[in-house]
């Protein structure tokens, strides 16, 4: 996997821009020079993170792997725009600080030679740029505001494309000349042009397109904690997707796609189960509004949550509806005799998902199954599960669980390898 992508991406652009900066002008010696410089620095750094968030929107494959999965993806995407509008205030605020230099007179007001006529390219360049900046920041809280529902904020983010190329066609016209000749305008070229390219396609609704398989509901039943089994036929064009990997469900066109892990392994039949918690305004609608023979589109398969090819002793970690992806397991051939302890976190055995389904699954496959059924005042306690032992963490679930996991796998020496799923896609 690819460890820290956006300060690698950052230091690329800023030691760039440094060392073509300093070759052409030479170190900055008054404000009006380095102001000069840090805001086509900001602009660089803010147009690399935004290209590269314009790129993930745009779900490539072959960027799966090296990230480990489509929704680490999502995750580097959320955390590309939360840099973007941190570089973004930073961008704004630099310019805008000649009236705070000047009050306090820490720097000689700037000469200006001459009136020469505005450049109606550049004005509107300059336009653009800043109106571009507000809607941005607007969009970026929008997507943290977790009250806003989800059927909004998809419709919002979609303004991202046109807002990126604004800000595309700000960095054309107001770059200089010199450093597009430079190695830091080859970077921005190259990250502009892969960005438009994105933005296009995001634009003309392609996105994703080649990965959907239309399909129907053949099946729906109810389970306990408010779950939901769906099961689907799709078409002879389902690719054969890897126990564990989830695909983006669209029930309502009007809503949109949601990812839900696949909860079945590849099945001859060509049929896809999904198992459904009702957990807020849209998934609680499910079992009133979905139907028997009701047509569907499914885009996928994504995710690396696939058990890997370790057979060295492991432990999986299921928290709630977190066992989708471990029922998948369980019923595909591989992990037959494998050296796995199962902790299965519940309410209480009568909530479990598919318990005689797991157990047999468990039996058949030698695995050892734990049960923790919190009303019984049963917890999971890593340290009870020997990590120091294992090879792989497998886990699945809440992410305050997955949280305090973490933490305590961190402070050991020689940690196990600890893979989690990151459903939070916006």
């Amino acid at each position: 996997m690819l460890k820290k992508p956006i300060p690698l991406l950052l230091l690329l652009a800023t030691v760039l821009y440094a060392v073509c900066s300093y070759l052409q002008n030479g170190l900055p010696t008054q404000y009006w020079d380095w102001r000069h410089e840090l805001v086509l620095l900001s602009g660089v750094q803010l147009m690399s993170v935004m290209s590269a968030a314009m790129l993930l929107a745009a779900r490539p494959s072959w960027l799966e792997k090296p990230l480990n999965g489509l929704d680490k993806m999502y995750g580097l995407h959320k955390q590309l725009g939360i840099a973007a509008g941190l570089l973004l205030a930073c961008h704004w605020l630099i310019k805008l600080s000649p009236k705070l230099v000047m009050a306090m007179e820490w720097a000689a007001p700037k000469l200006k030679h001459g009136k020469g006529a505005k450049d109606p390219l550049m004005s509107l360049a300059k336009d653009m740029g800043e109106w571009a900046a507000w809607a941005v920041l607007a969009m970026i809280i929008l997507a943290l505001l977790r009250a806003v529902p989800y059927r909004l904020w998809r419709k919002v983010h979609k303004l991202f494309a046109p807002l990126y190329l604004m800000g595309v066609f700000h960095a054309l016209i107001l770059m200089p000349k010199s450093l597009w000749f430079s190695p830091v305008g080859a970077l921005m070229a190259a990250l502009l042009g892969i960005g438009s390219i994105c933005a296009i396609y995001s634009l003309s609704g392609k996105i994703g397109s080649r990965k959907q398989v239309s399909g129907q509901i053949s099946q729906i039943t109810a389970l306990p904690a408010n779950q939901l089994e769906v099961i689907c036929q799709m078409n002879s064009t389902w690719p054969e997707h890897q126990a564990g990997q989830f695909a983006l469900l669209n029930f309502d066109p009007k809503e949109g796609s949601h990812p839900y892990t696949i909860a079945s392994a590849p099945r001859k039949s060509d049929e896809l189960r999904f198992i459904i918690k009702s957990l807020g305004d849209y998934t609680s609608t499910l079992s009133s509004t979905l139907k028997v023979g009701q047509r569907i589109k499914v885009e996928g398969p994504y995710g690396c949550f696939d058990g890997g090819k370790n057979m060295q002793r492991q432990a999986w970690i299921a928290g709630g509806i977190g066992i989708t992806p471990f029922l998948a397991w369980l019923e595909s051939p591989s992990f037959s005799n494998a050296q796995i302890d199962f902790y299965y976190c519940v309410k209480n055995a009568a909530e479990a998902t598919r318990l005689d389904e797991i157990q047999a699954a468990c039996l058949a496959k030698n695995i050892y199954l734990h049960l923790i059924e919190s009303d019984l005042g049963q917890r999971l306690n890593i340290t009870q599960i020997q990590p120091e032992t294992l090879a792989d963490i497998w886990y699945c679930g809440p992410q305050s669980l997955g949280s305090a996991i973490s933490e305590h796998l961190a402070q050991m020496s020689r940690p196990p390898r600890f893979h989690h799923e990151a459903f939070s896609m916006r």
